[in-house]
């Protein structure tokens, strides 16, 4: 059985490149240009989050007391 870090690239991956797929689809066919920017901004956080771990930044260190 896969472990959840598997499973959760995964998700991130699919994620990714069914917002991209959606962020084409609205380019062609309009300019709507909010929800590109709102997609973009989504695709962002979870690169921050999964890929470079942001969330680590603030939380306290192990063996911290």
């Amino acid at each position: 059985m896969q472990s959840s870090p598997y499973v959760r690239g995964w998700v991130v991956l699919l994620g990714l490149a069914a917002l991209t797929a959606i962020e084409y689809g609205i380019a062609v066919t309009s300019a709507a240009v909010v929800p590109m920017l709102l997609m973009g901004m989504f695709k962002a956080l979870l690169i921050l989050e999964y890929f470079m771990h942001v969330s680590r930044l603030w939380s306290p260190e192990e063996g911290d007391h």
